[in-house]
């Protein structure tokens, strides 16, 4: 094979690579919360056991003082879609109680926070009469997995309505795109 030859291989070889890599950042939701960087992505099911279908899903978060990193398969296909369906169930507020969803895996739990009218608070104290309502919330809470395993100590990640809007998005085109394979 000539030097031309080989020289045009590597061209497409790195193309192709150039190509991968801007094809896998659309496959990745990235959000900066306020210094903290978070990033989520998954590209399919992942593999089936006997009962759930493992994706490849990857989460970290990492700011000045934090770096963390989950995955893959530390969420079910199913567990993603249950997150995309109780996150549009929060921004419809359709959920009224703070709730927390578990998964099979313990690194993550999420908290929903629904809104919430200040003045129906028994614990708040006012002056005089208001009407405040705190909007729509949640929080990723990430247990940590140290040496002898996992835990009480976890790194908390609060989400507000327009990041939350924006998982939701992420997650309804990558699973709409992976159930019509």
């Amino acid at each position: 094979m000539s030097n031309k030859s080989m020289l045009g291989l590597i061209k497409k070889f790195r193309n192709i690579q150039t190509m991968k890599k801007k094809r896998d950042k659309s496959d990745e939701l990235r959000l900066d919360l306020d210094g903290t960087i978070f990033r989520f992505s998954f590209s399919d099911k992942g593999s089936g056991d006997d009962e759930y279908f493992w994706a490849d899903a990857c989460i970290s978060v990492k700011n000045r003082y934090f770096n963390y990193q989950v995955g893959p398969e530390f969420l079910a296909f199913e567990e993603l879609q249950e997150i995309n369906k109780r996150f549009t169930e929060l921004v419809n507020d359709c959920i009224t109680e703070k709730c927390e969803m578990e998964f099979i895996e313990p690194d993550l739990q999420i908290v929903l926070i629904p809104k919430f009218e200040i003045e129906n608070d028994p614990e708040d104290i006012h002056i005089k009469e208001w009407h405040e309502i705190i909007d729509i919330s949640a929080e990723f809470i990430f247990f940590l997995s140290l040496d002898d395993g996992y835990t009480d100590q976890h790194y908390t990640l609060p989400l507000y309505r327009s990041d939350i809007k924006s998982i939701i998005e992420f997650l309804d085109k990558k699973i709409r795109k992976i159930n019509k394979i």
